[in-house]
């Protein structure tokens, strides 16, 4: 628990570097400081950062803390290190839901709320993932549910680059967005993601004990009365919902979910009770930290967080795919 603890600082910090390193205007601790004490309309530097940096470092700890709790509970419910919703094709299922719906190539869908389209894709994925990978019944073939989650990723992932050629007058702006982005987030986007996202933070947590049971072994876990259909059909919900709240205000950033995991194990232990809040401040730590160094690769042009997430998140995929392989060959 103390270890949880000290993740709150250093989350402290890093929304304090989000807010403001890397502008074209001075901005300086102080400013944020004055701006919670004594906020001044007049004052510029309050201005921009509470109407540009407060709402976009707002979301990426709320969508850091959602992608990452999501990968928790997929790797906890297939017992599989690798996985996670940019890998299993969740997020790029909310994707196409997204793409199809901005470049308005089926008119109906264009009028549905935001975070509907994306639910309604991420479900479509995570249904298919379900049956395709057998998680439905048991005992679960691990690398089942990898090949049919890599398989619906590139699927979707090809679908919705030609829905974007189809309908090119959105392509530039639908690109972007795929790339995963905290650029053009406002106030109205963090009052989407925020409750949503707290609403699958508390099911993880009532997940945490029957997690634990799920660790020790399906057939175990039968005999000591946790429900596993329930277990699983739960969190495929927990994390569609938690996908669907960041992709519709972030797009599909990669990799969260598959790295802040690992890191907390490493941290923590393997207790879900503790893991999922640890994964959480975590996984708010590297998206705020990775935005802010994202704004700096091209300063003072703006680059998209998803860039950095991938190219980190690849290396650690590697290196996880490696080690798996020593593991089975010893």
């Amino acid at each position: 628990m103390w270890r949880i603890g000290a993740l709150v600082p250093v989350l402290l910090v890093a929304f304090g570097l989000a807010l403001t390193r890397y502008s074209q205007f001075d901005l300086r601790f102080q400013d944020v400081v004055s701006l919670v004490l004594a906020f001044d309309s007049a004052n510029l530097n309050h201005q921009v950062l509470l109407s540009l940096r407060l709402p976009r470092a707002l979301a990426a700890t709320f969508v850091g803390a959602a992608l990452a709790v999501a990968g928790l509970i997929m790797q906890g419910m297939t017992r599989n290190p690798l996985a996670s919703p940019s890998v299993f094709g969740v997020s790029a299922g909310a994707a196409l839901a997204f793409a199809i719906s901005a470049t308005e190539l089926i008119a109906w869908v264009a009028v549905l709320p935001l975070l509907l389209v994306n639910f309604c894709g991420a479900s479509l994925a995570g249904l298919l993932v379900f049956f395709l990978g057998g998680l439905h019944r048991t005992p679960i073939h691990p690398v089942r549910v990898v090949l049919a989650g890599v398989a619906l990723n590139f699927l979707f992932l090809s679908m919705t680059r030609g829905a974007v050629i189809l309908a090119d007058e959105n392509a530039y702006g639908v690109f972007h967005w795929l790339t995963g982005s905290l650029g053009n987030v406002t106030f109205a986007d963090v009052r989407l993601v925020a409750p949503w996202t707290a609403l699958g933070l508390a099911g993880a947590l009532w997940l945490g004990q029957p997690l634990n049971l799920l660790r020790l072994g399906e057939e175990r876990m039968q005999n000591l009365g946790g429900g596993l259909r329930q277990v699983r059909w739960l969190g495929s919900l927990v994390v569609v919902l938690l996908v669907a709240a960041a992709v519709s205000v972030a797009g599909p950033i990669g990799f969260v979910g598959l790295m802040v995991p690992h890191v907390a194990r490493a941290l923590i232990g393997t207790d879900y009770r503790l893991l999922v809040p640890a994964c959480a401040l975590l996984g708010a730590i590297l998206l705020l930290v990775s935005d802010t160094l994202a704004r700096g690769l091209r300063f003072p042009n703006d680059s998209p967080v998803g860039i950095l997430t991938t190219l980190l998140g690849a290396g650690f995929f590697l290196f996880l795919a490696r080690r798996r392989i020593l593991e089975a060959g010893t």
